[in-house]
């Protein structure tokens, strides 16, 4: 395994980047506004929403990071693979648009074993030290090698779940059912108080217990949520800025636009020029 430092969160992602090495299951949920792969010689189970899912060993899985989502669950002395692709860089791929949207609808792709590479873990350890190396040649042709992977991945199956057992920390309950509120509610416009009643708990509290979870409060939390989701409507729709940011929770055109230049650091226009991809570039 390559011994590269494991990637950090920078606003709502985690970059391009590929790693392997030992991991273990995670304290607290997360959230990030990229597509993620995982692979590990050993089961993963994950929570999400309040399902669970679990992964066969050996089976690279895919899916979308931007609904709160937690490790739960992984032999320690198995290391784990993974890839994160930032939304919009996804988006260009030539991925077919029926799995695209069934990523961004929150669904688990899982990879069918007859189309997996031969020496799949060492591919993770070669990914990422080409994504680690400084040179742009070899990051364009991982790149490569990446959405190849991906579109092969497409021909598997779209994983089930089932329903979460109850866990044995109150205060990471209590901040998973938040952070559930807060995905399922973005859209319309809940505050603090609102996100803290769906647990029965006084606002400073409820917000206590959030930042110890997750490290952020719940407006940043909220506010980061809306911009990934209004990531994916100008990626995917033809509405209009206005129309993204109404439909993603925000208040006013100039809440939208503050809350998106501090994430993204443009606005959500010049972002959607930059990003986007002519309807013919994907496969149907």
């Amino acid at each position: 395994m390559h011994t590269t430092p494991e990637p950090q969160q920078s606003g709502n992602s985690f970059g391009f980047t590929a790693w392997r090495g030992h991991s273990h299951v995670m304290s607290a949920p997360h959230a990030h506004n990229d597509i993620e792969v995982n692979y590990c010689a050993s089961p993963l189970t994950y929570e999400s929403g309040g399902l669970t899912s679990t992964i066969p060993a050996g089976v690279p899985c895919a899916f979308w990071g931007a609904k709160p989502h937690q490790l739960i669950d992984i032999t320690s002395t198995s290391p784990l693979a993974y890839i994160t692709i930032p939304l919009a860089q996804f988006m260009r791929w030539n991925v077919p648009t029926a799995s695209k949207s069934r990523l961004l609808q929150g669904e688990l792709l899982l990879a069918p074993s007859d189309e997996l590479p031969d020496a799949l873990a060492e591919r993770f350890d070669h990914w990422s030290g080409d994504l680690h190396s400084g040179d742009e040649l070899r990051a364009r042709a991982t790149a490569l090698e990446i959405e190849a992977f991906l579109i092969r991945m497409t021909f598997g199956e779209w994983s089930a779940t089932a329903a979460t057992p109850d866990r044995s920390s109150i205060s990471l309950s209590r901040a998973a059912e938040m952070a559930t509120f807060i995905s399922s509610h973005a859209h319309t416009p809940i505050r603090v108080p609102d996100v803290a009643a769906s647990v029965h708990l006084h606002p400073n509290r409820a917000a206590s217990i959030f930042k110890a979870v997750f490290g952020s409060s719940i407006t940043t939390y909220l506010g980061q949520y809306r911009v990934a989701e209004a990531q994916r409507l100008l990626l995917t729709t033809e509405m209009s800025s206005a129309a993204i940011g109404h439909h993603a929770g925000f208040q006013s055109a100039s809440s939208f636009h503050a809350a998106f230049a501090a994430v993204c650091g443009t606005s959500p226009a010049q972002w959607r020029r930059q990003h986007r991809t002519p309807v013919s570039a994907t496969i149907a």
